[in-house]
């Protein structure tokens, strides 16, 4: 059986509404919410398999199909790792031996990686442009629809990329920078927030902001200077790094803001253990985590 070539992302789960006793609706405090948050996310994703088999998406809306691979039956709370396919439509033309053009649909497929661990929260998606043309295209789509269900509970989720911080360094070496602009998620996660400097975790706290962005701007006829030499910078970079967020940048006289372009963390795995040897997943997932450390 084939390879199959796996980018990895962190999820992070927070809440719409950390301040206030109770939420708007229902009868769960806003920690209960947040204790409760993985087995919601695992449940939206439940629905989404619902909605797609229900053909519930309007015709505007891209139109996907979800296949829970494994637990092949109803997972208990303790489950944390699931695996799923996801299908998009395409329309194919062929010509026929009537020198004919048909027009068909197509439903290729991806498989998605889920381990709900509280403290890892890593989804890797398979990069299959056959399906999707990226796997970041693939995570929006997730994102977006997950987050439509997740809305219920008063949650949103965002999914950002796994990469090797290194990268980011070699990116930004040599290039005329005006703006460098870090879009960092609330911290919630112990395993990958001690990156962070504790003001910075308090500030977002207590404002009740779901993201906090930083942005370095050069003078009007200068460029930045940016190292790893510089206070509290490499903090940034390195929760960047572990799917805390998103580093773009605007270069010298060029009016476009675009994303850093980073070496994503991946993991190669045949069909064989994807299939029939599931549990092997994490251990896979977890070493490529570890690479990027």
């Amino acid at each position: 059986m084939a390879n199959r070539l796996f980018h990895l992302y962190r999820y992070q789960i927070i809440s719409n509404e950390r301040i206030q006793e109770r939420l708007p609706f229902g009868d769960m405090t806003v920690e209960e919410v947040i204790q409760n948050k993985n087995a919601f996310f695992i449940e939206a994703f439940n629905n989404l398999i619902l909605q797609s088999d229900l053909n519930l998406y309007e015709e505007t809306t891209r139109k996907i199909r979800i296949k829970q691979i494994f637990p092949s039956t109803h997972a208990d709370e303790s489950e944390q790792l699931f695996v799923f396919k996801v299908a998009t439509r395409k329309r194919l033309k062929r010509e026929t031996e009537n020198f004919e053009s048909v027009s068909e649909e197509n439903w290729p497929s991806a498989f998605v990686l889920i381990w709900n661990d509280p403290e890892q929260q890593i989804i890797a998606t398979e990069y299959r442009p056959i399906a999707f043309h990226s796997t970041n295209s693939l995570a929006a789509t997730l994102e977006k629809r997950l987050n439509e269900i997740l809305a219920i509970h008063n949650l949103n989720v965002q999914i950002n990329p796994i990469f090797d911080k290194k990268s980011f360094w070699e990116f930004i070496e040599g290039r005329n920078l005006e703006k460098v602009i870090f879009k960092i998620v609330t911290p919630n996660m112990a395993s990958i927030s001690q990156s962070l400097s504790e003001e910075l975790k308090a500030i977002a706290k207590m404002s009740n902001s779901a993201t906090t962005e930083l942005t370095l701007t050069a003078p009007e006829n200068g460029t930045l200077n940016i190292s790893p030499s510089m206070p509290q910078l490499p903090e940034l970079v390195d929760y960047s790094s572990k799917g805390g967020g998103n580093i773009r940048v605007k270069y010298k006289g060029v009016k476009a803001i675009t994303n850093v372009k980073t070496e994503h963390s991946s993991l190669t795995v045949d069909e064989i253990t994807i299939e029939y040897h599931p549990y092997n997943l994490v251990d896979k997932i977890q070493d490529s985590c570890r690479e990027n450390d």
